[in-house]
């Protein structure tokens, strides 16, 4: 039996390991939120609030707390307080690191113990809280408390599964790394074939074993964002390898050049790929446990708000164009090595953004972060890298509408964006030639369409169940291995491993949307809100630019396209976003902490 043969049996196999990890992560993440929207309506038990009129002591009444209770005049309040003094949104109690805490949403007054406080404060048993004429006061019923206690309150993870997917993805890393193996075998890179088992043996060894310690050490570990990054990295990794050591002939047409040369040129390619996805692995623990157990991101926000354009304008300055035609991407350093800044530039674009909008902005900080953003989109444009504008604009607007909940504004900038685009169109040839390519994709093969036609023609070749792993035609698609990724998966892994892939970036951000649910502070649901909808958009906009939904952008699918950068930057979001899932998941009350509330109990009695 021909590899070719063996390479399309075996497709069936790659689809059941894939698609059945998808579709159970997906219903568990389902549920999970389904259950986060129950959980957050349901009151904590041995916490309230009591509401009181200073003009009439009679008048008390006892007001129910949620993990996250809005107090103001708007309908959407959780406690409704009118009169004078109050606003929609006056102020946010929340539990969040085994403490309550009051913060402002607003410039409104806000008293606590009748001083004004202006930031987030702790509160205690008895303390009073002002807003208006109305006063409520924050109490500990300890009975209550001890006899359910809060555990019944966290929400609950589901259980069973996990080990399905994880035993299920090493399945597949096993199965890959034996085809790559059996289709060097006879070929001109029959000489590289140990090597690459090697390394992707030792990825994956180092990858599972980390996975094993992390998911028992660290509480609150998301496994289900885990298996959904680790199944992309695998399935990108199984790719990679697969367009550079399989199918392939020696350049003989190239005067002088040697196969050792052409050796050390392939095991470059692999090395800078790999050890991409190794250093991301070596980040994930520390910064997973930074996160997790520390302030730091807030107090790299100002950092982060110097840094975006800067490395925008060092890109700007001494960016050198690569494979990505034209685009002056790439910063060379010593030895060969190369650096995109725009993939890290937006990291610190989302830590910016949820810094600002970690409260109901006011109106001088929306007009600061607009200019702010606005100097940093030109500097995008000018680069040029439309790509990375086209998923940082969505994410944006995503997180401000949500945490404003201005939506008037919301779409006055959606409007602006526009106006912003034709701008762009009229100003840089280059956007021109893009939308010409993807206007005329239907009518003849150009310059500017030839990437989608191609990419979609390998579509169309893949079917359902693909051609299996090396029978596709990648050497015929401009960019196969990075802007076109997509279309060749589908090829030779067919439409249910490409709709699996779609799945587990929709797990990704389900998984985040259940864990803003529990998140008791602004920035941390900000920053979860942002890199989730990040990497979602980002696939998304590949995935549509690739099969011709909309204009092709240069942007690259996460964790699976080729890149160093681009591959490091996504490693270093997913694991901010386990990071800072699992401190929204810190809500445990220790004993030691409710023997200081029975203390302070006793003391103020």
């Amino acid at each position: 039996m021909s590899f070719a043969d063996l390479a399309h049996l075996t497709r069936y196999g790659f689809v059941l390991l894939v698609l059945p990890v998808a579709v159970i992560l997906l219903t568990k993440s389902l549920r999970n939120f389904t259950q986060g929207m129950k959980y957050a309506r349901t009151p904590v038990s041995g916490f309230f609030l009591l509401a009181s009129d200073p003009l009439d002591d009679e008048l008390v009444r006892p007001l129910p707390l949620y993990h996250t209770t809005l107090i103001g005049s708007s309908r959407s309040a959780d406690i409704r307080v009118k009169g004078k003094g109050a606003t929609k949104r006056n102020a946010m109690i929340y539990y969040f690191n085994r403490r309550w805490y009051l913060e402002p949403t607003s410039k409104a007054l806000l008293f606590l113990n009748h001083k004004e406080i202006k930031e987030r404060t702790e509160i205690r048993q008895g303390d009073i809280i002002g807003i208006g004429a109305q006063q409520l006061s924050f109490v500990v019923d300890i009975g209550a408390m001890e006899k359910r206690g809060l555990a019944e309150e966290l929400l609950a993870e589901p259980k069973g599964r996990s080990w399905t997917s994880g035993v299920m993805i090493v399945f597949l890393q096993i199965g890959g790394t034996v085809m790559i193996y059996l289709g060097m075998q006879g070929t001109v890179t029959e000489g590289l074939s140990i090597l690459v088992v090697i390394v992707l043996g030792v990825l994956f060894l180092f990858a599972q074993l980390l996975y094993l310690s992390m998911s028992r050490l660290t509480p609150g570990f998301d496994e289900s964002i885990w298996h959904s990054v680790m199944l992309l990295s695998t399935l990108g990794l199984i790719l990679q390898t697969r367009l550079l050591f399989l199918s392939r002939s020696f350049p003989d047409w190239i005067e002088g050049y040697t196969m050792e040369q052409w050796y050390a040129s392939l095991r470059s390619v692999f090395f800078s790929q790999t050890i991409a996805v190794l250093i991301g692995l070596l980040l994930f623990p520390l910064i997973l446990l930074l996160v997790r157990r520390t302030s730091i991101l807030e107090k790299l926000a100002p950092v982060c708000f110097v840094l975006t354009p800067l490395l925008y304008l060092i890109t700007l300055l001494m960016g050198r164009g690569s494979e990505t035609h034209g685009a002056a991407l790439w910063i060379n350093l010593p030895g060969g090595f190369s650096l995109q800044l725009t993939e890290f530039a937006k990291i610190s674009w989302i830590i910016v953004l949820a810094d600002f909008f970690k409260t109901r902005a006011n109106k001088r900080s929306i007009i600061i972060f607009a200019v702010w953003a606005g100097v940093n989109a030109v500097l995008v444009l000018l680069l040029p890298d439309l790509g990375s504008l086209m998923v940082l604009l969505p994410t944006t607007l995503i997180v401000f509408a949500i945490m404003t909940s201005e939506y008037l504004i919301t779409f006055l900038a959606l409007a602006g964006s526009s106006v912003l685009g034709v701008l762009a169109y009229n100003a840089f040839p280059y956007v021109q030639r893009r939308l010409y390519g993807w206007i005329s994709l239907w009518e003849y093969v150009n310059d500017y369409n030839r990437q989608i036609v191609y990419g979609l023609q390998a579509v169309g070749r893949g079917g359902l169940l693909g051609r299996g792993l090396g029978n596709g035609s990648p050497e015929g698609i401009p960019l196969a291995s990075s802007d076109m990724v997509f279309s060749i998966l589908w090829e030779e892994m067919g439409l249910l491993i490409a709709i699996s892939v779609i799945i587990l970036f929709f797990v990704i951000w389900l998984r985040s949307a259940s864990a803003i649910i529990t998140a008791r502070d602004g920035f941390t649901s900000s920053l979860i809100l942002g890199l989730s909808s990040c990497l979602l958009m980002e696939a998304l906009i590949v995935i549509g630019g690739t099969t011709g939904l909309i204009p092709l952008t240069g942007v690259t699918l996460p964790f699976i396209a080729r890149g160093g950068s681009s591959i490091i930057a996504k490693w270093i979001m997913a694991a901010l976003l386990v990071g800072v899932v699992a401190r929204s998941r810190r809500l445990s009350l220790s004993r030691k902490v409710q023997r200081q509330y029975k203390e302070e109990l006793e003391a103020r009695s």
